[in-house]
Parts: structure tokens; C-alpha cells; sequence
């Protein structure tokens, strides 16, 4: 009689503990759907950037600066980091192909050198500014650095190609760079601005600079 009721006993705790157990479960169960997962806002993409790019060498005014513009293109990657609501940071290298143009004209003489440079770039962003819901407004202020893989030269005088005529140029560029666009999702459209630091031809006497625009495209 003893050994039925013992076992009674034990069965009746058995239950008891298992459905104690069970109800911690089921609570664990609850908290952790109630508890969203936390998630790192990181984006990569591929960046496509075509450019306008004019080369002031000091003699060129400011009307002239536009007609001497050319264009190039840049593809490379975007890696886009979400640090604050409001604030995102980007780290783009890229392989870039640009064309500039100076156009010197003086009395009875019209000299035009043209440059065309293949560079390895990286753009840092370190303040991306955004405001919006799925298609978010974007302000960034960063700087860039560039080194030059090749560069090839032309310079004609009054249209008369000049042989043997290369001038030095800096092999690394850097300087700012300030962009405004639009998050289309995980897509970006951004109008990019980029000022020279530093010259890009080496000459003591006249300061000289690559200005740029560019179309930045990530997708």
C-alpha cells in the first residue's frame, strides 16, 4: 500500500516540476518574440560614378574653366555604415579613368595640353547626413585621396602637336569632397563635389587644381 502511494507521490511531483518547467519555457518563448533582434544597418554595393572634370592652371577665367570640362568614369564599391539615426558613414575605393584639359589662349598662340589619368581612388565620408523614411534625403562631407596608375599627355600649339613635351605631375591627389542625394532604398543617387588640395602639376609659381563632379550611382 505504501510502495502505490510512494509512487503516487512521485509521479504527482513529476508533473509538478515538468509543468514548471514547461511554464518557463513558454514565458522564454514570449519574451524573446517580444524582444526585437538587434540589427546592424550595413550596406555594400557596386559604385558607378561617369564625371565632369576641368583643370585650373591660374590663367584660365572663370567662363573658360567650363568649356574646358571632360569626362570620365569611375567604378569601384560602396561600403556604407549606419552609425545614428541620423548619421551614416562610407568608405568607397574605386579604379577611375579621367580626362582633363587645360586651354591656354593668348595672342597668336593657342596652347592646349590634355591629360588622361587611370587612378586608384578612396572617397571617406565620415559624415553622411539623413533625413526620410524609405527614400531618405542625404547630405555628406568627407575627403578623398588618389594616386595616379598612369598618366598620358598631349600639347599642341595652334593645333601643331609638340613632341617631347611633359611636364611632372603629382602622382597622389587629395582634398574634399562635398555630396548631396537621395537613399532610394538601398540604392544611392548623390551629386558629388571634389576640391583639390593639392597641385597636380609641380610648378613653384603658379598653384594649379583638378576640380571634379561626379555622379555617384550604388546599386
Amino acid at each position: 500500500m505504501k510502495s502505490i502511494q510512494m509512487k503516487k507521490s512521485l509521479a504527482t511531483l513529476l508533473f509538478m516540476v515538468s509543468f514548471i518547467m514547461w511554464g518557463f519555457e513558454a514565458k522564454a518563448e514570449i519574451l524573446n518574440d517580444s524582444i526585437p533582434e538587434k540589427t546592424h544597418d550595413f550596406r555594400m554595393g557596386i559604385r558607378f560614378s561617369p564625371s565632369l572634370n576641368s583643370f585650373d592652371y591660374g590663367d584660365l577665367s572663370f567662363g573658360q574653366v567650363a568649356s574646358d570640362y571632360k569626362i570620365g568614369a569611375a567604378l569601384g564599391m560602396s561600403f556604407d555604415w549606419k552609425m545614428s539615426e541620423y548619421n551614416r558613414f562610407r568608405l568607397e575605393p574605386y579604379l577611375e579613368y579621367q580626362n582633363i584639359k587645360n586651354n591656354s589662349i593668348n595672342p597668336d598662340l593657342e596652347a592646349i595640353t590634355s591629360f588622361s589619368n587611370l587612378s586608384f581612388g578612396l572617397d571617406a565620408l565620415p559624415l553622411v547626413l539623413t533625413y526620410g523614411g524609405k527614400y531618405k534625403g542625404t547630405l555628406s562631407l568627407g575627403g578623398f585621396a588618389k594616386y595616379i596608375l598612369n598618366s598620358t599627355q598631349n600639347t599642341t600649339l595652334n593645333g601643331n602637336s609638340v613632341n617631347n613635351f611633359n611636364v611632372e605631375v603629382n602622382k597622389l591627389q587629395y582634398g574634399l569632397s562635398f555630396g548631396a542625394g537621395v537613399y532610394l532604398g538601398k540604392r544611392l543617387i548623390e551629386f558629388r563635389y571634389y576640391q583639390s588640395l593639392n597641385d597636380f602639376v609641380n610648378n613653384p609659381v603658379v598653384p594649379n587644381s583638378i576640380n571634379q563632379v561626379q555622379l555617384i550611382l550604388v546599386f
